[in-house]
C-alpha cells in the first residue's frame, strides 16, 4: 500500500481535489435553496468539470510516475555502478594480494636457492680442503716411507758391505779355506766309496744349509762319476749334517759350492 501511494500520489491528490470541489458545489446549492419547502420537482443536476484540469492532472501524474521511474532507474544504475566499483576494488585487492604472495614466494624461493647454493659451495670447499689435506698427508707419508726405505736400503747396503768386507778379510786370512776343508773332511768321513768309483774322482756338490749347519738339500753338479758314485756322495753329505761351523761367523753361507775330490 505505501508503495502504491508513493507511485500514484499525484493521482490521489487530484482525486481528493475533485471530491472537495464536488462537496463545495453541493454545499453552495444547499445554501441557495428557499427556507419554505418548494414543490417537489424532478430535476437532474450535473457538475461540469473542466477537461483540461483532468488532462493536466493526468499529465502531472504521468510526469510524476516517469520521474519516479527515472529516479528509480538512476538509483539502480548508481547501485550497479557502486557494486561494480566495489567488485573492481575487491578484484584489485585480490590481485594485489596475489601479486604480493607471488613476490613473497619468489623471494623465498630465491632465498632458499641461495642458501642451498651457499651450502653446496661450502660443502665443495670443505671436500676440496679435506682432499688437499689427505693428499698432503699421503705425500708426507709417502715421503717418510721413501725416506725410511732409503735409509733401510742404505743401512742394509752398509751392512752387506761391512759383511762382505769382513768376509773378504776372513777369506784373506785363510779361514775360508780352513772352513771348506773342515766340511770336505766331514763329508769324506761319512762317504762309503762304491766299487765303481775310479781314481781322479772329481764332483761339484751344491749344498743348502740352515744356520747351525743342518743340511737342507744336496745336488750333484759336474761330476766324472757314475750314478752310484753320485748317490753315494749325496748320502755322505746328508749323513754329515750338521756341517761344522765356520771358524769365523762371517764365513757362513746358506748355499755352498764344494768340490769333492777324495784321495785315492
Amino acid at each position: 500500500m505505501p508503495e502504491f501511494v508513493r507511485q500514484h500520489w499525484a493521482y490521489l491528490i487530484a482525486a481528493a481535489l475533485l471530491h472537495a470541489l464536488f462537496a463545495g458545489l453541493f454545499a453552495l446549492s444547499m445554501m441557495a435553496m428557499p427556507s419554505k419547502p418548494a414543490p417537489v420537482q424532478l430535476a437532474i443536476q450535473a457538475i461540469v468539470v473542466d477537461r483540461s484540469v483532468l488532462e493536466r492532472v493526468q499529465e502531472r501524474e504521468l510526469a510524476a510516475a516517469a520521474e519516479q521511474r527515472r529516479l528509480a532507474a538512476e538509483r539502480e544504475r548508481e547501485e550497479r555502478r557502486r557494486m561494480q566499483q566495489q567488485r573492481e576494488r575487491q578484484e584489485q585487492r585480490r590481485q594485489a594480494q596475489e601479486q604480493q604472495l607471488r613476490e613473497r614466494q619468489e623471494a623465498e624461493r630465491k632465498r632458499l636457492e641461495e642458501t642451498k647454493r651457499q651450502a653446496q659451495e661450502l660443502e665443495r670447499r670443505r671436500a676440496e680442503e679435506i682432499k688437499r689435506r689427505q693428499e698432503e698427508q699421503a705425500q708426507r707419508r709417502k715421503a717418510a716411507e721413501e725416506a725410511r726405505a732409503q735409509a733401510a736400503r742404505e743401512a742394509e747396503l752398509r751392512r752387506q758391505l761391512e759383511e762382505e768386507e769382513g768376509r773378504m778379510q776372513a777369506l784373506d786370512s785363510g779361514a775360508g779355506s780352513e772352513y771348506a776343508a773342515l766340511i770336505k773332511q766331514r763329508i769324506e768321513r761319512h762317504w762309503n766309496r762304491p766299487p765303481s768309483a775310479r781314481p781322479g774322482l772329481r764332483c761339484v756338490v751344491h749344498v743348502a744349509q740352515a744356520p747351525g749347519g743342518t743340511v737342507l738339500s744336496v745336488r750333484i753338479g759336474e761330476c766324472n762319476g757314475d750314478t752310484a758314485v753320485k748317490q753315494s756322495i749325496e748320502t755322505a753329505v746328508m749323513r754329515a749334517s750338521p756341517l761344522p761351523p765356520p771358524p769365523d761367523a762371517r764365513l757362513f753361507e746358506r748355499n755352498l759350492n764344494l768340490v769333492f775330490e777324495p784321495q785315492d
